[in-house]
């Protein structure tokens, strides 16, 4: 039987929830809006749930029989014996994928030429920015509308530049933007504002996470109203301040803020300079103290590190976001404990320092005991600042994984904590099993290597937290370490290939082999390696990183 594969497509676009076979954020995105309560899915709600699986079964196109082939071919979520759903197969969402792919498959690959044309309309047609308003019998209102419409034009030739194939943008590449990312290293944007925004503009139909150009639009019009330029005969002139109302400023930038140098003096004095019209400062108003915006800029003070200080301070009475001159005093006093020693101390080598600024970043992290620990539950933010941090220390001198180094197995064996990781495949699992009941809790994972002449034995010790049900996940397993050449710099590298054997839990024990989770570590480059310190990076991608320290 030979298929179209437009036939697919458009079945599936038609029934509102097309997804291209190769998107994998947007395939997460549809199996967490048909899966239970534990993120799992029967094939009675993939058959039926999944409006574009069964427009295909309805009018032929797929058969029965392929859909069954598919399903059992595809690794089934282990359920626990005795358990309500042990007697029906359940697929978590690495198999869904899996299943979703393998019928795209089945279809002739084809142009799409009618997702192509209509990619490029949306990205070149002028759209409507919600609060543009015109009148045709006022002569100047019309030239702001040419205005407006040149700006949209010029907007969407830069959306066009920073967008994906698909014709998306994610958060991280509008914060990567040039006139974004200005904004934030100037101070004149901060990270809480940015985030807000992102969170009001609409996101395009079909994704969670990605806005198409009209949400590119809309977000630089929030963006021009949230600043004011002032008139240059006011008292403040040269300064930009938010404004609340319409700034009627589309497509200009914001003029620089006028900055209050006060090296050397008392913190009341600095107050006094930059204190609002209540006399109350809050992070709007620490946009005006030059010598703290110049420790941002250089590095010196991390933006998380000031706005953990500026959280801790007691507000003002009557306020949320404002401290009052003895709040300030004590944010003034927490900056300058900072770097008090520094002219009594030797200059540490680069790679001290580089670590020590990962290590404390990590630990200051881990501090939300809300959250998730090792990372599970960073912000886009964070793991920006982790990457940035690593690729530092990476290059340094202290780094055993280097162009003439030779590392063998017995200076990585040992017992390993995870500390943090920016893997996706953890963060949706919330684990490194997937085990973990809907009333429990990831606690940590230790990953064991024993090496001798003859053998190289791995166990992961991961522990779910469940009040009085807690429990242990052990996995065992193989691991070799081997030379290898890095796909991304073209250098002598190493990486660790571990084949997982069994999964124990409870009274328990299966094969590992169909345990799609347990992949995330299966093989991985080691990027850095000291003593007592090991990075490792997906062999596809740089950005998927997961962080040991040596126990003992």
């Amino acid at each position: 039987m030979q298929y179209g594969r437009q036939s697919f497509l458009q079945m599936a676009k038609a029934e509102d929830d097309y997804v291209k076979a190769d998107d994998w954020e947007a395939l997460q995105a549809l199996f967490a809006s048909h899966c239970d309560k534990d993120g799992l899915m029967t094939k009675s709600t993939l058959e039926k749930d999944i409006s574009a699986i069964q427009g295909l079964l309805d009018i032929g196109d797929l058969l029965q029989e392929e859909l069954d082939d598919i399903w059992n071919a595809a690794p089934k979520f282990p359920e626990l014996e005795g358990s309500a759903q042990a007697s029906q197969q359940r697929i978590d969402v690495d198999s869904f994928i899996q299943i979703y792919r393998d019928i795209d498959d089945i279809f002739e690959d084809q142009e799409e030429e009618d997702l192509d044309t209509d990619v490029s309309a949306s990205a070149s047609a002028p759209s409507k920015v919600a609060g543009q308003e015109s009148s045709e019998s006022d002569a100047s209102s019309a030239d702001a509308d040419e205005e407006e419409e040149g700006d949209e034009k010029e907007l969407e030739i830069t959306f066009s530049n920073i967008c994906d194939d698909a014709g998306f943008v994610s958060k991280a590449s509008l914060q990567n933007w040039e006139e974004v990312k200005e904004l934030l290293d100037d101070g004149e944007l901060s990270l809480e504002e940015f985030n807000e925004m992102w969170e009001r503009t609409a996101k395009s139909p079909g994704s969670m996470e990605m806005i198409d150009v009209d949400g590119f639009l809309s977000f630089n019009v929030a963006l021009d109203d949230l600043f004011e330029v002032v008139d240059e005969g006011s008292d403040n002139a040269n300064l930009s301040e938010k404004d609340n109302g319409d700034s009627g400023n589309t497509g200009s930038a914001p003029a620089q803020i006028a900055m209050f140098y006060g090296d050397d003096l008392p913190p009341g004095v600095i107050f006094a300079e930059i204190a609002d019209d209540n006399y109350m400062v809050g992070m709007d108003e620490l946009r005006k103290w030059g010598d703290l915006q110049d420790m941002l800029k250089d590095g010196d003070l991390l933006p998380l590190e000031l706005q953990n200080m500026f959280e801790a301070i007691p507000k003002a009475s009557g306020t949320s976001d404002k401290l009052n001159e003895e709040g300030f005093e004590s944010l003034f006093d927490a900056i300058e404990a900072l770097f008090e020693d520094d002219e009594n101390e030797v200059a540490a080598p680069q790679a001290f320092s580089s670590k020590n600024e990962l290590l404390s970043l990590i630990s200051e992290l881990a501090r939300d005991e809300d959250r998730l620990p090792c990372g599970l539950e960073g912000t886009d933010t964070e793991v920006e600042l982790i990457l940035e941090t690593v690729s530092k220390l990476d290059a340094e001198s202290t780094n055993l994984i280097g162009s003439d180094s030779e590392v063998d197995a017995s200076d990585i064996a040992g017992d390993w904590e995870l500390i943090y990781t920016t893997s996706a495949a953890m963060k949706f699992h919330k684990s490194l099993s997937g085990l973990v009941p809907p009333n429990g809790k990831f606690g940590g994972l230790v990953q064991k290597l024993k090496a001798s002449k003859y053998l190289a034995d791995l166990e992961y010790v991961e522990q779910i937290n469940a009040g009085p049900a807690s429990f242990e996940v052990k996995v065992t397993g193989d691991w070799e370490l081997r030379s290898t050449v890095s796909l991304f710099t073209g250098l002598k590298s190493f990486c660790l290939d571990v084949v997982c054997d069994r999964v124990n839990y409870g009274l328990n024990s299966q094969k590992a082999d169909h345990w799609k989770s347990l992949g995330a570590l299966n093989l991985l480059d080691i990027s850095y390696l000291d003593d007592n310190l090991r990075i490792m990076r997906g062999t596809t991608s740089t950005d998927s990183i997961f962080i040991f320290k040596k126990l003992g």
